[in-house]
């Protein structure tokens, strides 16, 4: 299932006003807080029953770390790529494999979900 691709809400922190209004689906960075939050739930809520796919900004190591422990099995990249380039894919897999090392794991998937309930702890984002 993948979770949090778009929203149609429009946070306050968007930089472009006149961009803000336009129809249509955000994505990309400004959905990042809300997607994660989104994906933490449904790994919560879904008990493991299936893999979950994070998408929603995730442009980084950092960002694809944090969508993993939040219970994402797999990463979806659209919106960084375009930004970032297809660097940014050998940057994820570096930061993850350094992610892996730092906390001595053997595999990506002993970290899935392991910021979850702390997430689903936290007031939703705006």
């Amino acid at each position: 299932m993948i979770v949090g691709n778009t929203t149609v809400a429009r946070p306050g922190s968007l930089r472009e006003s006149e961009k803000a209004r336009e129809q249509g689906g955000l994505s990309g960075r400004p959905l990042f807080r809300l997607s994660t939050r989104v994906l933490a739930e449904t790994f919560v809520r879904a008990e493991n029953a299936f893999p979950l796919i994070a998408a929603g900004g995730v442009d980084s190591g950092a960002t694809a770390i944090a969508k993993i422990k939040a219970g994402a099995t797999l990463l979806q990249l659209y919106t960084g790529l375009i930004y970032r380039g297809i660097d940014v894919v050998t940057e994820i897999k570096e930061d993850l494999t350094a992610a892996l090392k730092r906390g001595h794991r053997s595999s990506l998937a002993s970290m899935v979900g392991s910021d979850a309930a702390a997430i689903t702890a936290d007031s939703w984002p705006a």
